[in-house]
């Protein structure tokens, strides 16, 4: 019975085979027609398409594989030669020296000073504020109080086309100011008002309120930067920029005005003065537009007198003051002692701001002759210095004045005392350098 089971099953796996290969040889037979045009089609495909583009990668990377692989070797055996850091330096060091080069013709309101990181550090924007001195500044400051209201310290807000910028040379200018000279007042009143100090006033608010200059209201009140003003106090206030002078024997118009640097038509026009004949002993004049010669001290040696001089470059500010027939050494050292600089030189700006203190002096950059020492307008209490061949360098707001007109000075002597007279909002030294006649900048010569 068993035997029997066996050969039945074996004859059912027979047949189950010969089934199974019957339908597996005529599905083949069927689907064949239908797999020819497919296989047709993929060889197509392949001969057209994937061969030469298959081949076209080959090539590719083979090309690319003898550069790679050479430059790669090369850039390796860079990296790994001893000498590698020097040549890294040698091109850092160039780099460096071509910059430093260059930055010596940048302007400074670009240079250094469009960066975030600037900005960010000393919390200033890129744009100078150019106010002149017969107008009234949108930065006010308490020059009577222990702060001030700007927000940007220790710069100037004079610019190159101020009045009191020109340079002259034997009483005729060598840089002509682009701006002509200003005209009347446009201030409410006519004549001088009394002011009583209110709770609240300052020295900068009530110039402002009256439309005139800081200096306007210190001169006529004769005070200074380091007066105090109480409420209640009375303060002279002018109607316009400039001063007062009360007329003694033998003044005239035009003397009046050459002492003042002023017009002595705009003086005979806001005095309604017919001429100079007009003038009575103790009446009071105001000179439009005029600044206070600083009073100058007697100098402590007297100058040595140079001969053989071109009369061409006779300095301005004293008639007597020759300049010196050797040219200074050209080597300028730093002007004052600190060293960080708060506005560079451009096209706004004439020359480069110094910080400093009132503890801090001012020093001759090269040996030289003073042609200007005293009041300057909007440089305060400034000093020129003729260094010969055409160069001059001038230092202006000064607290305190050390030299004089005429006085030989040489390099590394003390000139003034660091301050802030004139258009400034700080401590600080403004320092230029005039070649020819023309402004140029001064870390070229000084570094």
């Amino acid at each position: 019975m068993t035997l029997r089971l066996k050969r039945l099953a074996l004859r059912g796996f027979i047949l189950f085979v010969k089934l199974g290969a019957n339908i597996a040889y005529y599905t083949k037979e069927f689907l064949r027609p239908l797999a020819a045009p497919v296989r047709k089609i993929a060889h197509a495909l392949v001969s057209v398409i994937g061969v030469p583009l298959y081949r076209g990668l080959f090539l590719l990377r083979r090309f690319f594989g003898r550069i790679y692989v050479p430059g790669k070797n090369k850039f390796m055996y860079f990296l790994t030669n001893r000498y590698a850091i020097h040549t890294v330096i040698v091109v850092l060091a160039f780099t460096t020296t071509a910059m430093n080069v260059q930055a010596s013709g940048v302007r400074a309101d670009d240079f250094g000073q469009e960066s975030l990181l600037y900005e960010m550090v000393t919390g200033q924007t890129n744009k100078v504020v150019a106010v002149r001195a017969d107008t009234v500044t949108s930065k006010p400051v308490r020059y009577l109080g222990s702060s001030a209201l700007s927000v940007r310290s220790d710069i100037d807000f004079h610019t190159p086309t101020d009045d009191y910028v020109a340079t002259t040379s034997g009483g005729s200018a060598i840089i002509a100011p682009t701006i002509s000279e200003s005209g009347a007042s446009v201030a409410p009143q006519t004549e001088k008002i009394a002011y009583t100090v209110q709770d609240g006033d300052t020295i900068g608010t009530i110039a402002q309120a009256h439309n005139i200059s800081l200096n306007t209201l210190l001169w006529a009140n004769k005070i200074t930067a380091k007066s105090t003003i109480r409420p209640g106090d009375v303060l002279q206030v002018l109607p316009t920029d400039g001063l007062t002078h009360t007329v003694k024997s033998g003044d005239t118009i035009l003397a009046i005005a050459r002492k003042y640097d002023a017009s002595a038509t705009e003086i005979a026009e806001f005095n309604h003065l017919a001429s100079s004949n007009t003038l009575s002993i103790g009446e009071e004049l105001i000179i439009p537009n005029g600044v206070l010669p600083a009073a100058v001290p007697a100098p402590r040696s007297v100058a040595r007198v140079f001969t053989n001089t071109p009369s061409s470059s006779t300095p301005a500010g004293n008639p007597n003051a020759t300049a010196p027939t050797t040219a200074a050494s050209g080597r300028m050292i730093w002007p004052t002692d600190l060293h960080v600089i708060t506005q560079y030189f451009g096209w706004k700006h004439t020359g480069v701001d110094i910080d400093c203190h009132f503890e801090h002096n001012n020093y001759a950059a090269d040996d030289g002759v003073v042609q200007f020492s005293g009041w300057k307008g909007g440089y305060g209490l400034a000093v020129e210095v003729n260094h010969g061949n055409g160069l001059v360098t001038r230092y202006g707001h000064h607290a305190k004045i050390y030299v004089a007109n005429g006085q030989q000075v040489t390099k590394g002597q003390a000139l003034g005392l660091c301050g802030t007279t004139g258009n400034s909002t700080g401590t600080h030294l403004h320092f230029e350098v005039i070649s020819g006649g023309r402004f140029t900048n001064p870390l070229e010569y000084v570094r």
